[in-house]
């Protein structure tokens, strides 16, 4: 028997080794993220420039260009998992892809004050040695000035020790914006509401000022306009499987599943139990099980390890639960992740490791009643098929 715990399994020489998942193609990653297997276990990170939705979700593109601050010194364009950004007409990205250099030719700024300004009281006398040094270091900044040019396109301006700062710009008016956007860089910039984290249960589109959630195929959105809920086509579509045969409503979808009856069993008109009578002194017929019964049980993606699932019920022919009933799973398969206890007359199905693969599932068990002097009464079998989804919900 396989004692390893969850995620690992026994080696050619009898210790438990790690299962990797991600090699093995068992993982449920989405199509765009990224497994990393770990010790007993494995999870699902996003790329750079995209960001995690939640279990069973793929990752969402991170729009850098509506991450405060501002990226780039003039204009920003969103890619998948990045950004580029752009410069106007006549400019050109510099080499730390944000900022812009000016390249048009320059108008002349307005004339500077001559350096004579500077001479404090010695105007038209012969400047000193220290004077002519100053004066030198002044038409050097004058002359540089009129081809300096900032990276958004203003220009350096030398102010003498006589001109007054200039005023102070008037405080600009509020920006007001209508609900799902937001004031920046002077205009009204849209919210990207799917970057808020749980906007959506399955999957965020935004649009212009609002947003609106997508449901995986099989499902119905909810009228809270977020989550999402399994369509059950067995009934809504009124699916007809056919004799012999049941229609399973699985979570995104439904199956007919073959539930015949055995050679000389009836299918009960109220229980759907197929059933034999048994005549008196009938050995062979007594240890032939007395009544067949078809479970069908629908479950979400990543349910945990010891999770109980179904109790199973075995009853007499009067209709009440048999007081002594012991269960036992019948060719069992040591790769199905469920096992079977015995609790106040009930058989409890429940899982031995995390379900973290969509996958259909068939198992049978057998329920002996006993009489009380110990000998076989009754035998019921049940077909138990479990689907588990691809989602979480």
């Amino acid at each position: 028997m396989d004692l390893c715990p969850t995620g690992m399994t026994k080696g050619g020489n009898g210790t438990c080794v790690d299962i990797d998942e991600c090699q093995d193609g068992t993982h449920q990653c989405r199509y765009n993220q990224i497994c990393e297997n770990s010790r007993g276990s494995y999870h699902c990170t996003c790329p750079r420039g995209y960001r995690s939705q939640g279990v069973g979700r793929p990752c969402v593109d991170i729009n850098e260009c509506e991450q405060p601050p501002q990226p780039c010194a003039h204009q920003c364009v969103n890619t998948p998992g990045s950004f580029k950004c752009t410069c106007p007409p006549g400019r050109h990205l510099l080499g730390d892809g944000k900022s812009c250099a000016g390249l048009e030719r320059l108008e002349r700024p307005e004339r500077l004050p001559s350096y004579e300004s500077f001479s404090y009281g010695y105007r038209g006398s012969q400047p000193s040695p220290e004077r002519r040094s100053f004066q030198h270091q002044y038409h050097s900044l004058a002359s540089q000035s009129y081809h300096s040019y900032t990276a958004s396109g203003g220009r350096y301006r030398l102010r003498t020790r006589r001109e007054a700062p200039p005023p102070a710009s008037p405080p600009r008016p509020r920006l007001a914006c209508p609900q799902g956007y937001e004031a920046g860089r002077g205009r009204c910039l849209d919210i990207n509401e799917c970057e808020v984290r749980d906007a959506c249960q399955h999957e965020c589109v935004n649009t212009p000022g609002s947003y609106r959630c997508l449901c995986p195929a099989g499902y119905r959105l909810m009228t809270n306009g977020k989550t999402c809920h399994d369509i059950d086509e067995c009934l809504e579509q009124s699916i007809k499987c056919g004799t012999n045969r049941m229609c399973f409503n699985m979570r995104g979808s439904y199956q007919c599943i073959d539930t015949p009856c055995p050679p000389n069993y009836q299918r009960d008109a109220v229980t759907g139990f197929c059933l034999k009578n048994c005549p008196p002194n009938d050995l062979e017929c007594a240890l032939s099980p007395y009544a067949l019964e078809y479970k069908l049980l629908s479950l979400p993606f990543g349910i945990a390890a010891n999770q109980d699932l179904i109790r199973l019920v075995a009853y007499t022919q009067d209709g009440v639960i048999h007081p002594r009933t012991t269960f036992l799973a019948v060719d069992e398969d040591a790769t199905l992740p469920f096992a079977l206890r015995d609790e106040n007359l009930k058989g409890v199905l429940f899982t031995t490791r995390a379900l973290r693969e969509p996958h259909t599932y068939r198992m049978k068990v057998r329920a002996l009643s006993y009489s009380p002097d110990g000998g076989i009464e009754y035998q019921t079998t049940f077909i138990v098929y479990i689907a588990v989804s691809a989602y979480p919900y």
